[in-house]
């Protein structure tokens, strides 16, 4: 093949890689486990599922956990509001990667935003999320299973 019909086939097969939506650069098994602010993941992210944390006898409470997609870095991450004062309960968040071995908790006891660490999850893989919201040892909201989100 000529110079110049090679890099016509270049040139067509970039534009079928574009076309396609090739991942973002950087996208990859690295961001498991990293901060999505510092990141910069989160710039662009979406909520693609809210599940309400209802207490343990299935009654309502204002705790919501989110479920959060970055479309550019092809992660997901779960974040909760906080509303008791710092110290007064711990919020506990799980994500996992569901056909994998990888899981990330974290445990904080502070007022405001929690937000988990990302997990690399490209296209519709399925990730499992769960909460809880305790005090002294004791439930008030979520506690349940983790919930599967394909």
């Amino acid at each position: 093949m000529s110079r110049s019909g090679m890099v016509a086939v270049a040139a067509v097969l970039a534009m079928c890689g574009a076309a396609l939506g090739a991942g973002p650069a950087g996208a990859d098994m690295s961001l498991n486990g990293t901060d999505p602010v510092a990141t910069g993941c989160a710039a662009k992210a979406s909520v693609t599922a809210s599940l309400p944390l209802p207490d343990e006898r299935g009654e309502a409470t204002p705790l919501t956990l989110r479920i959060l997609r970055s479309p550019g870095c092809d992660t997901n991450w779960v974040e909760i509001d906080n509303p008791y004062p710092a110290d007064t309960v711990e919020i506990h968040t799980l994500i996992a990667v569901a056909s994998t071995d990888i899981v990330y908790r974290r445990t904080a006891a502070r007022t405001g935003r929690q937000i988990s660490p990302q997990v690399f999850a490209p296209g519709r893989t399925c990730i499992k999320v769960s909460a809880a919201v305790t005090a002294a040892g004791l439930v008030l909201a979520g506690g349940g299973p983790a919930t599967k989100i394909c």
